[in-house]
């Protein structure tokens, strides 16, 4: 029983957290397809929005329980929030990068010279973007984290759900 309650549990945290990105995502691509659409270039990205809103969730509900984050909660809460922010948002662009330079290894002849070679390809604009983009989705998610800390999920839930905000 305690394993199938943790695992409802789990879900759940995945969840709501892929939803937030999955949202903050699809606002990026649809961002992306309205710039492209000034030159006629068609592009869709939703799918892939999608498949990056869940493994950015489950990466950040692990990281929120590394030693890192609860070393943090301590901390004043703007500090966590941009402390928290600062380190998922320079994972992102490591992996991006990484990914970069593993596309272009053909071309450039091994992995090291695409990797060193991939902060003047002609995509990074588009990368250094895309890591601003999701790093903003980073500080918003980390600022309501601390909040759902502070007045639990259930209060959190009532104040944007309902008429009256009133704190209690």
């Amino acid at each position: 029983m305690k394993i199938l309650h943790w695992l409802v549990e789990e879900g759940k945290a995945v969840a709501w957290v892929t939803l937030y990105f999955a949202a903050c995502f699809v606002i990026i691509i649809l961002l992306k397809q309205l710039w492209l659409a000034e030159y006629g270039i068609q592009f869709s990205g939703v799918a892939t929005a999608l498949v990056a809103a869940l493994i950015t969730a489950k990466v950040v509900i692990i990281l929120d329980h590394m030693p890192l984050s609860r070393w943090l909660q301590g901390s004043p809460g703007i500090i966590e929030v941009i402390a928290r922010s600062i380190l998922y948002t320079t994972a992102v662009l490591v992996v991006m990068v990484l990914e970069k330079a593993f596309e272009s290894r053909a071309e450039q002849g091994s992995l090291m010279v695409a990797l060193a070679n991939v902060f003047g390809h002609p995509d990074m604009p588009k990368l250094w973007a895309t890591t601003l983009a999701v790093g903003l989705s980073f500080l918003a998610y980390n600022a309501f984290e601390i909040v759902r800390r502070a007045i639990g999920a259930r209060r959190m839930l009532e104040l944007f759900l309902s008429n009256n905000t009133t704190v209690r």
